[in-house]
């Protein structure tokens, strides 16, 4: 799989989840915070995150830093252990 391919399907995601937490996210240029995530969703993303794509695949120094969708999805990207949770999308 490509790197683009892979990026695509941890935005999609990203995506699904931030809803499920009761985010307004509308794409991959969405910032996390300004559609309405706060420290407490921050930390229940981060721990999906770890539960989908293994143990420190978003750490909450990258969250806090670079917020955007697609800067999430290229955090996750690096650091994920279990890059075949990507084909359970």
């Amino acid at each position: 799989m490509s790197n683009v391919g892979e990026i695509g399907k941890i935005e999609f995601w990203l995506i699904n989840t931030c809803r499920e937490l009761g985010l307004r996210v509308e794409n991959a240029s969405s910032d996390f915070f300004a559609a309405g995530g706060t420290s407490l969703s921050a930390i229940r993303l981060i721990a999906k995150a770890e539960e989908h794509f293994g143990e420190d695949s978003l750490p909450p120094e990258d969250l806090f830093a670079q917020s955007l969708v697609s800067d999430i999805a290229t955090c996750i990207q690096r650091n994920a252990k279990h890059f075949n949770a990507l084909t359970e999308i």
